[in-house]
């Protein structure tokens, strides 16, 4: 499955009804970015181009606020999302091979990439979830998983997609919950 078909189909109606409400002038720029995260996950170009179309904010003062804030994303987001904690006792306790793992059961070769070829999930590195003590700490939907290695990241991962009915890319094993790095041993 491409990027483009995990693209969002931006209806204009609303992204004009959220100008009406919030406003046009470039003090509306945020509270409009949330508006269409809110909906699609992301931001679309298309929404972000009658954005502009709409108001007095120029290209620049947009695309200058959605890349200047980690909460927003220009690109499209899996059906599920799983946050890794970056935070210091997180990073101590090895949040770097809690990815390693995670990214190589999701298919995901290119460091730039984050989202799962069949956009089945996204990883995306969070600077601190507010579990220290529980370090190494990730999320899958909200659902915190305490004290992991990279294998039992991975198997919470799996075990996740069993339940959703997902297919991970670059898990070998369809079916079971071992981890596709412990079958290569």
């Amino acid at each position: 499955m491409s990027k483009a078909s995990l693209e969002a189909t931006v209806d204009p109606e609303k992204v004009q009804g959220w100008i009406a409400k919030i406003g046009s002038d470039t003090s509306a720029a945020v509270p409009l970015l949330q508006a269409i995260q809110s909906e699609y996950g992301y931001l679309p170009r298309k929404a972000m181009n009658l954005v502009l179309e709409g108001t007095e904010i120029n290209a620049s003062q947009l695309f200058g606020v959605a890349t200047f804030y980690a909460q927003f994303r220009l690109n499209p987001v899996g059906r599920h999302m799983i946050k890794v904690c970056h935070g210091t006792a997180c990073h101590v306790q090895g949040a770097d091979r809690l990815n390693t793992s995670l990214r190589h059961a999701l298919g995901l070769e290119d460091p730039k990439e984050d989202t799962a070829s069949n956009g089945s999930y996204t990883v995306e590195n969070v600077a601190c979830i507010g579990c220290c003590s529980l370090a190494p700490v990730m999320l899958i939907d909200g659902e915190a998983f305490p004290n992991l290695k990279g294998a039992d990241a991975q198997r919470h991962l799996v075990k996740h997609a069993k339940n959703k009915g997902e297919i991970l890319p670059g898990h070998a094993g369809e079916g079971d919950d071992q981890p596709a790095d412990e079958k290569e041993k």
